[in-house]
């Protein structure tokens, strides 16, 4: 039976979409013969929801709000101004000034929102236009247009063409007339977020939309009128970023305050809501301890209310999990069940506890409930992360309960294991960072896959994107959690992969090893074999591209046009071009049929560009295309630097007859006399820096001429290679099949390509530091760590033959891993010679415990405690992969002796 409250607002529903204004209570409880007082009550329900939007008036009209939608988690959910907690208080005058900005005649002010990250700008804009729609200042169906300017910040002309509209062949890659957001929210509002990543150029075309109401799309001389009233959101200080007479077009700036500048009993409502926004999610009560929300009151937070939510959103999810173990009715909520750096708000309780303890009462727990007073949550939108695992069990099921034979389920199962990879990494955030990976990850993990993928890296010798780390750090930390909890793994696909895939293979294996050492548990071969798919990422990544062209070489004789093909594929790196050998002996009808296969077969529907050298060949695409219906565009004068033309072309550009007519018209450009292949494509050097552009390589160039204007190349025994970021699928795979035979020490240019391990420095960074500094740093440390490489090989090797008792195999990785930690959390840097040192004495220390043999004593033991406490204990921690690895205990008296010598005391 439906509710009264589903009848509503089909009615109004049903009233708006024939063209009514609003409708008050007594119209609704008249149509539909209910009780006025209900009517009303429920429609103060939907309003608060953010479902609709009240016009003020004798009576108050009710409409539906179709353009309120998207809620930031800074603010009570669907809340308006006068339900915004601190409304009364730390907000007041943003909201007052909010007010008085929408009601300004005759259509508002222009305004700019200040704040840091995280504290709602983005929704107190949306707030500024529901407050306008319900004063009638703006048609009830005028637009709410949101735009993050940082969206195309990389690049200028795109941005201006999202923001202002562009006409057909204005810039490459406008291919029809397209209408920006400008037009579309003539006559309502436009929100700009990030507004400082808007060039000085884009300032100049708003502030003369602003002045005149005009604007002019790119490729366009007639300008289009415009009304519409600008909101624009920075995060930095507008005199640094935003041109004066930007500035000076915008009358009211309001500032959001950050979360430290609001009282702890807002902060202490804001945590109320977020709790029972979860509550009403999960469709449980939550309870939690007075000293988790004592912690949640107190600890650093720098993202702000969005960040303070977050947190909780995680406390939440990690409790439902423990409730759900231990079979709990409820959800209980502990300070155990949010990261450390949340744990620490207890640290200065003492500090703040009368104003505390006025806010939050010695109670044992706290409850929060989803029909809470502050609850007015949608339904349906809290979801627990997919588990890889429970998807393949719950796929089997379905599977046999079908009646489908074993030997479909496992076709079928490795079909979808491979899917499921290929949608892991492409869908991978690319944003996470490091620390909020850890929130959720142990750090052992994240030291074991780091290690790991250096390893990865040098043996397969190709490059992985940063998420291939950030995605194996979530899967092995979901696959260790599966084996201490007893479930099956079970990988259908590997088989496949064992063969298909052996060196990643075998690879893995370490990993696995180091996984069984660190957690004394056993990893089955199925997740070896998942732990493997993580290393194919180039399959993954680099498959290649649907609708576009592809190259054919067909040529007279055994391998001529294979030799080719395989010189193209490598120095291109896109994988697109196939070879035809057309023997001499071999009758024209024959191989007709043998190149139509061809054809048809490594056809992926963008046509083909078919090079060939002389006789029957240059009539055979034409014979194909009538055949097949294959299009396709023959050239009959082959060479390799014509091939690599194509090749990178069909990369770039799908419209191969633009392809074909570009060749076509340069072919006398291509004559060896003017392209010398080793010029353009292979480095000479080992080592080498990339700039990367995405204008091109003109660009590339110009960026390569000034780093070598500023630092000297044979001083570091370099070479700076110039590429186009024409497309990133094609450029990871020129950088992975490069990083096979050189070592790519950084890359330099407007867009950061994401590679694990190679050091990115932007275009801005160079050009604003004469010295070039941030790169030196880059190769100063390379040649370092490079010296002592060398210097580490030779110690190990002079060691190995003095210490026979234990696997000095793996004990660089781990030693030079605790450095870095140490250093990390000390913040203190060992010098080199005592590094050498410290570890002579460490591989001596774990041969000595090994055999038994009991340690020198450290006499200023107690004193070295008792001064450094924090040090003892970070030493302590940091040496744990190194006793796990070897399966020993370093005792006290040899923790302070790294501690001497690491302190330098």
């Amino acid at each position: 039976m439906r509710s009264n409250k589903e009848e509503i607002l089909d009615f109004i529903e049903i009233s708006m979409s024939n063209d009514e204004v609003g409708l008050s209570a007594g119209e609704i409880a008249k149509e539909l013969k209910l009780q006025r007082s209900n009517v009303s009550s429920i429609l103060n329900e939907l309003y608060r929801e953010g479902v609709l939007l009240k016009i003020k008036g004798k009576p108050v009209l009710y409409t539906l709000n179709s353009s309120f939608k998207n809620q930031n988690p800074s603010f009570k959910e669907n809340a308006n101004f006068d339900e915004l907690i601190g409304n009364d208080k730390s907000l007041k005058k943003c909201i007052q000034q909010a007010k008085a900005a929408m009601l300004y005649p005759p259509n508002g002010l222009h305004t700019l929102i200040l704040g840091p990250s995280g504290v709602g700008k983005t929704m107190f804009a949306e707030l500024m236009y529901k407050f306008s729609m319900e004063n009638s200042v703006f048609k009830l169906n005028a637009p709410f247009i949101a735009f993050n300017c940082a969206d195309y910040a990389n690049n200028p002309q795109l941005l201006l063409a999202h923001l202002f509209g562009c006409k057909k062949g204005a810039f490459t890659g406008a291919d029809k007339d397209r209408m920006g957001i400008v037009g579309k929210a003539n006559g309502g509002v436009l929100f700009l977020d990030e507004v400082h990543r808007l060039p000085p150029e884009g300032q100049e075309m708003l502030f003369y939309l602003i002045d005149k109401g005009l604007y002019t799309p790119l490729g366009e001389e007639s300008k289009k009128k415009c009304e519409v009233l600008i909101i624009c959101a920075t995060t930095e200080e507008i005199d640094n970023v935003l041109l004066t007479t930007f500035t000076r077009r915008i009358p009211m700036n309001i500032r959001i305050p950050a979360l430290n500048d609001r009282s702890l009993e807002e902060r202490f409502q804001l945590m109320c809501e977020f709790f029972t926004i979860e509550a009403a999610r999960i469709g449980k009560d939550i309870s939690i301890s007075s000293n988790t929300m004592r912690q949640l009151m107190l600890y650093e937070c720098p993202g702000n209310v969005g960040q303070l939510k977050s947190d909780i959103q995680l406390g939440c999810a990690n409790a439902f999990l423990n409730s759900i173990s231990k079979g709990l009715r409820n959800i209980e909520v502990h300070c155990t069940d949010f990261a450390s750096y949340v744990n620490q708000g207890l640290l200065i309780y003492k500090n703040y506890a009368s104003e505390v303890d006025k806010i939050v009462k010695n109670e044992d727990r706290l409850y929060f409930t989803p029909k809470g007073p502050k609850s007015q949550i949608k339904e349906g939108d809290y979801s627990l992360p997919d588990n890889f695992y429970e998807r393949i069990e719950k796929r089997m099921q379905e599977l046999h309960k079908r009646g489908i034979k074993e030997k479909e389920i496992k076709l079928l199962m490795e079909f979808d294991i491979e899917n499921y990879f290929k949608t892991f990494i492409r869908n991978f955030n690319q944003s996470v960072k490091k620390e909020e990976l850890s929130k959720v990850v142990d750090e052992n993990i994240i030291m074991l896959v780091e290690g790991f993928l250096e390893i990865a890296t040098n043996k397969l010798r190709k490059v992985f994107p940063t998420k291939v780390f950030y995605g194996l750090c979530l899967h092995i930390n979901s696959s260790i959690s599966r084996i201490k909890d007893g479930k099956s793994i079970l990988n259908h696909n590997l088989e496949n992969i064992k063969t298909k895939y052996e060196k990643e293979y075998e690879i893995s294996k370490e990993l696995a090893s180091r996984i069984e050492i660190t957690y004394d548990i056993s990893v089955p071969e199925d997740e070896i074999g998942f732990i493997s798919m993580f290393l194919t990422v180039n399959e993954i990544e680099c498959e290649a591209l649907e609708d576009r062209p592809i190259v054919v070489i067909a040529m007279h004789g055994k391998s001529t046009a294979s030799s080719m093909t395989e010189v193209v594929n490598k120095l291109v790196g896109a994988n697109n071009v196939y070879a035809y050998d057309m023997s001499l002996d071999k009758s024209s009808e024959i191989a007709y049929e043998e190149l139509k296969d061809l054809v048809i077969k490594k056809h992926q529907g963008g046509g083909v560009i078919l090079l060939v050298d002389m006789g029957s060949l240059s009539i055979f695409g034409e014979l194909i295309n009538k055949d097949t219906g294959i299009d396709i565009k023959v050239i009959d004068m082959v060479s390799t630097a014509i091939a690599i033309e194509c090749s990178r072309k069909a990369v770039i550009e799908s419209d191969m007859n633009e392809i074909y007519s570009s060749i076509r018209k340069s072919l006398s450009n291509y004559g060896a006399h003017n392209i010398k292949v080793s010029d353009n494509f292979i480095p000479e050097k080992d080592n080498i820096i990339i700039t990367l552009c995405t204008t091109g390589e003109g660009s590339a160039i110009k960026l390569k001429n000034f780093i070598e204007s500023k630092i000297n190349t044979k001083d570091y025994n370099i070479q700076i290679f110039p590429m186009a970021l024409n497309n990133k699928n094609h450029t990871y795979n020129a950088l992975n099949n490069m990083s096979k035979e050189k070592n790519i020490l950084a890359i330099v240019g407007t867009v950061n390509p994401n590679i694990y391990g190679i050091p990115y420095v932007s275009t801005y960074d160079i050009f604003m530091d004469n010295e070039c500094n941030k790169l030196v740093d880059i190769l100063e440390n390379r040649k370092e760590k490079n010296s002592k490489a060398n210097d580490y090989d030779s110690f190990i090797e002079v060691l190995k033959n003095d210490v026979k008792n234990i696997d000095l195999s793996n004990f660089e990785t781990l030693y030079n891993n605790f450095l870095v930690e140490v250093g990390n959390k000390i913040n203190k840097k060992v010098t080199y010679d005592i590094s050498i040192g410290l570890m002579v004495h460490m591989v001596c220390s774990i041969s000595n415990i090994i055999s038994g043999k009991s340690s020198t004593p450290c006499y200023s033991k107690e004193i070295i405690k008792e001064e450094y406490q924090k040090e003892f204990k970070i030493i302590k921690q940091c040496l744990k992969p190194i006793e796990v690895y070897y399966n020993i205990e370093f005792n006290e008296d040899e923790v302070c002796f790294v501690l001497r010598n690491v302190m330098g005391i």
